[in-house]
């Protein structure tokens, strides 16, 4: 991330999902969005509004938890958005270096933010970002199969 983005942090949950929206300047905005047409339709509306505003490319930062991030994390890849996966125990690790004073969702969404932010100037922060590329319906028909062979 050497140029200027607008980063997304998500905190996933089951039923909901906290959002903090940063850059160079720290974080810009927070909120809450279920989990839900509705709130993904809100979600891209208030990123989609940032980034015309500060005319910055995205890059959302997400939890793969538990397989609740989807099907939003389809939805940031769809809308032409960069994508990382947030290692859960690396941020965990970052999280007791850059301790805060309570641990919430609506933190640890900032913690992605930060933990973006630092990036390019720590290596071992950009090992706990890995980007999530795009696949081809080949290769998702093969992982459903395979899948439904192991079970």
């Amino acid at each position: 991330m050497q140029q200027q983005h607008l980063l997304v942090g998500v905190d996933v949950g089951c039923r909901k999902h906290h959002v903090a929206i940063g850059g160079s300047g720290g974080i810009t905005e927070q909120f809450e969005i279920t989990h839900d047409a509705r709130g993904f339709a809100y979600f891209f509306g208030r990123v989609s509004e940032q980034a015309r505003r500060q005319r910055l490319p995205v890059v959302v930062g997400m939890e793969g938890t538990n397989g609740y991030a989807r099907p939003l994390d389809q939805l940031v890849k769809d809308k032409g958005y960069t994508l990382l996966n947030v290692n859960n125990l690396k941020l965990a690790r970052f999280k007791e270096i850059f301790a805060s004073p309570t641990k919430t969702d609506s933190i640890d969404a900032q913690q992605i933010v930060t933990l973006m932010m630092m990036a390019p100037f720590m290596e071992q922060v950009k090992e706990s970002l890995q980007p999530v590329l795009t696949v081809s319906e080949i290769e998702q028909q093969l992982k459903r199969l395979s899948r439904r062979r192991r079970h």
